[in-house]
């Protein structure tokens, strides 16, 4: 399920759906285009639960699905949905010129992490 609009919900204990985002850059006056990501050596994810900062996932290892389309993904472990609440996530790309940068480039990915049912 693609990112949209920076929100992503999730049920807690579910590892699916991955977590997609599509890295978007600026082209020839500013028409949006897909980044290619061929510069890039490394993708992270981190992830905070927002009502007490607590780090929830740190610098995890993500994968780049599509080089020339932009496309980054998150496949979640048991442990990063085990517990309920909202969350912000944000990417982190590495560059082989040693540059990095942080997507969303403001604020977080809202992540939401409601109970399942069966757990009531």
């Amino acid at each position: 399920m693609p990112l949209n609009k920076y929100n992503f919900v999730i049920k807690r204990n579910d590892t699916l759906p991955a977590l997609i985002a599509n890295v978007i850059d600026r082209g020839s006056l500013y028409q949006k285009q897909s980044m290619d990501l061929s510069n890039v050596t490394a993708v992270t994810f981190s992830m905070i639960n927002k009502d007490c900062d607590y780090i929830k996932i740190s610098s995890k290892t993500a994968q780049i699905t599509c080089v020339t389309g932009g496309t980054i993904q998150y496949n979640w472990d048991v442990d990063d949905t085990n517990e309920d609440g909202n969350f912000l996530g944000e990417f982190e790309l590495f560059f082989n010129d040693g540059k990095k940068m942080s997507l969303p480039p403001m604020g977080g990915i809202q992540i939401e992490i409601p109970k399942d049912i069966s757990l009531y």
